[in-house]
């Protein structure tokens, strides 16, 4: 989501006169409060740069050799042969420090073609609305050799101070030959030590 001037603006007016209480419900206060509160994660996420970084772990014929071993033939297309994606140093993080989303995958191709173009992409969603997207970035593994393998991938951040604490989603998808697979779900848990802790108990995130 891109954020321009005025509208931050607009939504931070609106925040400052809600607390003023001129006139809204209680209820209005909370919705408006809701909104400032995306507004803010939205525009600072959509600034903050993700560098990223993949490996090659095992070559073409190594995958190729170890799928046919146990199928005794290639599939008819290149496929997905495992694929897992964790948050590091762990899921609860903190604003200021470095967290990275490490993804190891490893894809065969398929009978008529060697050549295989393979993506990932993350995304990370709003704390408070879990369907809307804050940021997103997609990025080719294979891009030196154009060819199956083993790859370890990492996209690796570091979350803006003034972010909204909260349990933020994340998705990690591998994209074959531009088709999107089915992606790895986890959450992380942002907990900002230098503000008060929120009066509802904070709950321990669990990747899916």
């Amino acid at each position: 989501m891109k954020l321009n001037k005025t509208t931050t603006t607009a939504v931070g007016i609106l925040f400052i006169m809600s607390v003023a209480g001129m006139g809204c419900k209680k209820k209005d206060l909370e919705r408006i409060a809701t909104v400032a509160a995306v507004a803010i994660a939205a525009k600072l996420l959509y600034d903050m740069y993700i560098e990223y970084k993949s490996e090659q772990k095992s070559d073409d014929d190594h995958v190729v050799n170890k799928y046919t071993a146990e199928h005794q033939s290639l599939p008819a297309k290149a496929q997905l042969v495992s694929y897992q994606s964790n948050i590091k140093p762990g899921e609860v993080v903190n604003p200021g420090n470095q967290i990275s989303i490490v993804s190891n995958l490893e894809v065969v191709r398929g009978q008529d073609t060697e050549q295989v173009e393979i993506k990932e992409r993350i995304t990370i969603y709003d704390n408070e609305d879990n369907s809307k997207e804050l940021k997103s970035l997609i990025k080719v593994v294979n891009k030196d050799t154009n060819k199956c393998g083993a790859f370890e991938n990492e996209f690796t951040f570091t979350l803006p101070k003034g972010m909204p604490q909260g349990l933020y989603p994340i998705k990690t998808a591998v994209i074959i030959n531009g088709v999107e697979l089915t992606p790895v779900d986890s959450r992380m848990q942002l907990v900002d030590l230098s503000m008060p802790a929120p009066s509802s108990t904070i709950r321990t995130a669990v990747a899916k």
